[in-house]
């Protein structure tokens, strides 16, 4: 694998989101954040794209998709404030300061982001992707990247979802479009 044509896509692993239930103990289950941690470490020693992705809003909400039931009911109970710690990531994972940020308002990390922009701009191909929730931001991101024309990789090891069900039903949807590979699988092709 040309690792310098791959980019590393770290979702919403916020203390909101993986910090809490459900998505807590799957998190944890997968040992996700451990795993997500490896691909990061591997990122960063062949200097490879490494971006981390968060979901957030302003005070107002003046972003929130106001049809969307699942963002009125954010909004409605005042979650995922990017003024407040529950959108820094959660404390495990190996975020470090200057590292690349893109913050999104929607499920998908391309929507209305500088996400393409910045892919484009290092001329990746290829998208390796981990994060929360696996049946939402890594299915939702891993559709539109697909659409854009990346390869897609999943770590399967290093997602997780509000359930074990959840997380399965949506890698075997993903399949169809992406690679579904293990952590391990991941960094013995990156060796």
């Amino acid at each position: 694998m040309n690792t310098h044509k791959t980019a590393l896509i770290v979702l919403d692993f916020i203390n909101g989101i993986a910090g809490n239930e459900p998505f807590k103990s799957h998190v944890e289950k997968q040992n996700a954040i451990h795993n997500a941690n490896r691909l990061i470490a591997q990122a960063r020693k062949a200097k490879q794209v490494l971006i981390f992705v968060k979901v957030g809003f302003s005070d107002s909400y003046a972003e929130i998709a106001h049809r969307s039931p699942m963002f009125t009911q954010t909004k409605a109970n005042g979650w995922i404030k990017l003024s407040e710690t529950s959108t820094d990531f959660h404390p495990d994972l190996d975020y470090q300061k200057g590292d690349l940020i893109v913050v999104k308002h929607r499920i998908n990390a391309f929507y209305c982001t500088s996400l393409d922009a910045i892919l484009n701009a290092n001329e990746i191909e290829h998208l390796v992707l981990c994060g929360v929730s696996t049946n939402w931001a890594v299915e939702g991101t891993a559709r539109d990247g697909h659409d854009r024309n990346y390869r897609i990789t999943i770590a399967k090891d290093a997602c997780a979802a509000d359930s074990e069900e959840n997380h399965q039903k949506s890698l075997s949807v993903i399949s169809r479009i992406a690679a579904i590979q293990s952590v391990d699988e991941i960094l013995t092709k990156a060796l």
